[in-house]
């Protein structure tokens, strides 16, 4: 059984607790233990008694160590309010991202690792191409209620800017239909129903960097 947890638990037990273990059902292979990656955890705001807090994940030699704060030597950083974290985890809010927790939840980590590349194919490298990016990006989920959803992810080292360096907006109703499969992401930014606002380059490199380790394991037809 996943020990992810059925109930809310406070974010500190989340990151200290929960996470090394789900880190510790996933099977690594011998190209995923050599790899080393700092990732930064900050949780703003309060809800329910809970106020957050700053981790640094440091993944190394197949191990994973957990220290208090945000370091900025962390290669990747997400950035969300105790209440969207929250949401996502236990609520089903909003229901694209909750998806991959329901996933986890049900079959344990492994149920997120994407498929081997094909037979003879290269291995992809997951940071190759992060690591030349460097900025913050913030998704935007429209809620029903006209709650925004709102998830910071930071590229590259460095302290945290005030401000996100790009944007990207995505109504509820769209964001339904991308999760169903009824509406493909490039089709909703050429309708403009999905916006992108501020360095766009920055989007466009980091959906570059995707799309190359979706293509590289098979995922793309």
């Amino acid at each position: 059984m996943s020990p992810f947890p059925a109930d809310p638990v406070s974010s500190r037990e989340f990151i200290e607790d929960v996470v090394p273990s789900l880190f510790a059902e996933v099977e690594l292979d011998e190209a995923e233990e050599a790899i080393e990656l700092k990732v930064g955890v900050v949780l703003r705001g309060e809800e329910d008694g809970d106020a957050g807090g700053e981790w640094t994940l440091h993944f190394i030699e197949g191990e994973l160590g957990i220290v208090e704060g945000r370091q900025d030597a962390c290669e990747i950083t997400l950035v969300l309010c105790v209440a969207d974290w929250r949401s996502a985890l236990w609520e089903g809010r909003p229901a694209l991202v909750a998806d991959a927790f329901d996933r986890i939840r049900d079959s344990g980590t492994n149920a997120l690792r994407p498929p081997p590349p094909p037979v003879g194919a290269p291995r992809p490298d997951p940071l190759r191409g992060i690591s030349d990016l460097k900025g913050l990006i913030e998704a935007v989920i429209g809620s029903e209620k006209g709650e925004d959803w709102r998830v910071g992810v930071q590229v590259g080292p460095g302290p945290l800017p005030d401000l996100p360096q790009a944007t990207i907006r995505l109504g509820a109703e769209q964001a339904e239909a991308i999760r169903c499969g009824s509406l493909h992401p490039l089709e909703a930014l050429i309708t403009g129903q999905l916006q992108l606002d501020g360095d766009l380059g920055l989007i466009l490199q980091l959906q570059a960097v995707a799309m190359t380790l979706s293509m590289a394991s098979g995922r793309v037809r």
